[in-house]
């Protein structure tokens, strides 16, 4: 039980990360968000406004200067000097020739972006297939052995925000060693999405934003512009299409939907993806991000659909099917609209981040909007070309089921 408990804190942390970067966004961009109407706002990272292309992190990052490194390892050579995703001051050397990545989503992200073979050090957790020869440094960036790392001698760590939620252990050593440090993104902030308007939505970021502007700031560190330019083009032309879509549904045409987390009882994810999908939030009127329910409780709410959030390394279809089943064997939910309509559903972790969050987000389109969607888009056929095209990875592998 105790350990559920802690994978259960590991995946909030790392599916709440995004709330922060929506957060972190509409913050600075608050006073220049638009209505769906407004062409400038459609979330394409061509256009101004509030998208990804714009943040303030970009705008910090546009001017470098040479400077002399104040590590040791690097008081021979230039850097330049950026401010990474969570506002910290980072002197990034002209050459990264070793890099340590503790993040699989960003492992992958660096792997498209062609820095394969300059990848020295990464984490046990989500490790992209290509990587698996390369040194691991710890399970994740929760859990690393410092001292590993340190022998690398990299000439930077790229990692998220979980690496600083504990500042005075493995970041301050690492600091402390003189190793340039890049967070992707801002710590982790609750999102409250009661009573947000249609033109908030619209303009709130979707996952498939924040990585199209994680992607975007990693290439001023490193490099490849182009190859996040295609991909970024690529995923925003899907984006563009739910948003709009979306944005023309009155409340009354929306489903209610239920995210199941499968680690804690009838617990649920109380964040934007159900209604960036088109659906109502079962759990809206709770105060929590993670909020506790029961059985009971979800069946008077009668959703009218049932997402199973699954954890599969193995990507095995059994798992998406097993935990399928744990919910729609629930006697008290017999009586439940998704349970009687076949509407319960299966969705990886890994689904909704990194590059990969384009295929949760597509599915959860076409699950929670069928009526709107169905027609509109295969979200089977955008995972194929997702991993031919961009990942080179198994395209039979399942992350979302029935697909």
């Amino acid at each position: 039980m105790v350990k559920k408990t802690i994978i259960a804190t590991i995946l909030i942390a790392i599916l709440l990360t995004a709330s922060a970067y929506v957060v972190y966004n509409q913050y600075y961009n608050s006073s220049s968000s638009k209505s769906p109407t407004d062409s400038a706002s459609t979330g394409n990272p061509s256009s101004s406004g509030n998208n990804p292309t714009n943040s303030p992190t970009n705008s910090n990052k546009s001017t470098s200067s040479s400077s002399s490194s104040s590590s040791a390892k690097n008081s021979t050579s230039t850097s330049n000097t950026i401010i990474d995703g969570a506002g910290f001051i980072v002197n990034v050397p002209e050459s990264l020739k070793r890099i340590v990545v503790l993040d699989g989503n960003l492992a992958e992200m660096l792997c498209y972006m062609g820095l394969q073979n300059s990848i020295v050090g990464r984490t046990d957790a989500q490790c992209p297939p290509q990587l698996l020869n390369v040194k691991s440094v710890g399970e994740a960036a929760y859990a690393l052995n410092v001292e590993v790392l340190i022998e690398l001698e990299p000439d930077i760590i790229i990692a998220d925000s979980l690496l600083t939620y504990d500042m005075g252990g493995a970041y301050t050593k690492l600091k402390a060693a003189g190793i340039p440090i890049y967070i992707s993104q801002p710590p982790t902030l609750a999102q409250n999405t009661l009573n947000m308007t249609p033109e908030e939505l619209y303009n709130s970021p979707t996952n498939i934003d924040i990585v199209c502007s994680v992607m975007q700031d990693l290439s001023t560190v490193v490099g490849n512009k182009d190859r996040v330019d295609a991909f970024v083009t690529w995923a925003q032309s899907y984006n563009k299409l739910v948003k709009d879509i979306v944005a023309t549904l009155p409340r009354e045409q929306k489903n209610l939907a239920y995210v199941h987390w499968p680690y804690d009882g009838y617990r649920t994810i109380n964040d934007l993806k159900i209604y960036q999908a088109g659906g109502i939030n079962v759990a809206e009127t709770t105060v929590l991000v993670n909020p506790l329910l029961s059985a009971e409780w979800l069946a008077e709410q009668n959703p009218s659909v049932i997402i199973v959030l699954v954890s599969s390394p193995s990507h095995s279809l059994k798992d998406f099917e097993d935990a399928i089943n744990t919910v729609k064997s629930t006697p008290v939910l017999q009586t439940c609209d998704a349970v009687k309509n076949g509407r319960v559903y299966a969705c990886d972790f890994t689904a909704l981040n990194g590059m990969r969050s384009i295929i949760g987000y597509l599915y959860y389109a076409t699950w929670i909007s069928p009526e709107h969607f169905a027609d509109v888009v295969d979200p089977a056929a955008v995972a194929k070309e997702l991993n031919e095209k961009y990942l080179g990875t198994s395209t039979s592998d399942v992350y979302c089921y029935p697909r």
